[in-house]
């Protein structure tokens, strides 16, 4: 009996669909300066108008992506580096890492384009997941997003970038990171 050749191309396609989306993103990466290829999705207002500012608008890093490059500012204690170090709105340190690993993880969940791993609580943020750990140590990283514009002592410095990170238990998709 001969296969059906319509039938195998579709399922080769498919199998190479999944490959690529399986595979990590070829720009995936974290940078301490702006990179050249760093930008706003299609938006060239926000491309050129994201900056590094004084105080808690100031860049700490920079995160490369296929679909979404984003950032992470210095913040203060509503958003950024600064409110994950006190351990975000819950206070609770020992789920907000902000070490190397931890913003691995981050890199990982922003382009992670699993079925279940991206969503949207509200129109102006986005809940991206990585999934991580085994057995009793599973563990799911998740990391917000904010699409607003920085506003900083009356001057605009682009895109917010990542507002909260943090790991809750157990493998869940995006909306299984409630306030961490």
């Amino acid at each position: 009996m001969r296969p059906n050749r319509a039938f195998t191309a579709k399922l080769a396609a498919s199998a190479a669909v999944a490959v690529v989306f399986a595979a990590a993103p070829a720009d995936a990466s974290i940078h301490k300066s702006k990179p050249t290829s760093w930008h706003c999705d299609f938006d060239q207002a926000c491309t050129k108008n994201t900056r590094s500012g004084p105080g808690s608008a100031k860049v700490y890093r920079w995160f490369l992506a296929d679909f979404e490059h984003t950032l992470i500012r210095v913040g203060n204690r509503k958003y950024g580096l600064e409110h994950i170090k006190r351990g975000g709105s819950t206070g609770n340190k020992a789920n907000h890492p902000y070490n190397g690993y931890a913003m691995s993880l981050w890199d990982k969940a922003i382009n992670n384009y699993a079925r279940g791993s991206k969503g949207s609580v509200n129109a102006v943020s986005t809940t991206h997941t990585y999934k991580y750990g085994r057995g009793k140590k599973k563990r799911t990283m998740c990391v917000v997003t904010m699409h607003r514009n920085l506003n900083h002592e009356g001057k605009n410095y682009g895109k917010t970038g990542i507002w909260t990170a943090y790991w809750v238990k157990g493998h869940v998709g995006w909306k299984g990171c409630k306030k961490g």
